[in-house]
């Protein structure tokens, strides 16, 4: 607390010393908001958190904290909104903005999701803190709109999958890729790569001269996609 009103003091000196009026709250949030919607992001940062320093106690110190994040987000440095919107959330915990808080994290890690080829950490991240939001803030309009991205994710995760199982299966490496399509349909039922993981399994089975299985997943691929896009590989064979 005597950190704090140090901090500000130096802060009133260094104003008055340079010629400057001390701006009321109201003015120096403002200036802040001018600048973030001007979409002069860093700029905004720097006024934003100057209004927590000059009047920590007043209720706009804390929507400068949330504009903090906000403005470190739509620049892209998503490393720094995410440690914005954490200190808000551990600042202010009873605050009617914490959904969004939590909402705003998860979009970071999406923000920064990769290619169906590469590694998926981001993927789980956001989809986790998503999860975590629809459970704990169910009734708010961004557990809504978290279905949208916990959708997207689960599409890139069971892509990833499909995409594995292909790779497993140009090297003949037939158990790792069965294992990878058979994943794909056990554990993404709601992503549409059904149709994919079957012909995966196809392909595996029909390498492996296993005509049992073969038969059974081409039956199965044929009775639920019979206009298949890979009719005619099929046919081929």
């Amino acid at each position: 607390m005597i950190k704090k009103i140090l901090m500000v003091i130096i802060l009133i000196v260094g104003l008055v010393a340079c010629g400057k009026k001390i701006p009321t709250p109201d003015e120096a949030y403002r200036e802040a908001m001018s600048l973030y919607t001007r979409k002069y992001y860093e700029d905004s940062v720097e006024a934003f958190k100057k209004v927590k320093d000059l009047f920590p106690d007043h209720p706009l110190a804390k929507e400068s904290q949330l504009m903090v994040g906000d403005a470190h987000f739509y620049s892209e440095k998503y490393d720094e909104a995410y440690l914005a919107y954490d200190e808000f959330i551990k600042l202010y915990p009873e605050s009617i903005n914490i959904p969004y808080a939590h909402y705003m994290q998860a979009l970071c890690y999406f923000k920064q999701i990769s290619e169906k080829d590469r590694d998926q950490g981001f993927t789980r991240q956001a989809l986790e803190k998503l999860e975590k939001l629809v459970k704990e803030f169910p009734d708010t309009p961004y557990a809504l709109k978290a279905y949208f991205y916990i959708k997207e994710c689960r599409k890139r995760l069971a892509e990833q999958e499909i995409y594995v199982g292909n790779y497993y299966l140009r090297y003949d490496k037939y158990k790792a890729a069965e294992k990878r399509f058979n994943y794909a349909l056990k554990n993404f039922p709601d992503v549409n790569i059904q149709e994919d993981a079957l012909y995966g399994l196809y392909q595996v089975y029909t390498r492996k001269k296993d005509e049992d299985k073969q038969k059974k997943v081409l039956d199965t691929l044929l009775k639920y996609f019979p206009d298949t896009k890979y009719k005619e590989k099929i046919n081929k064979r």
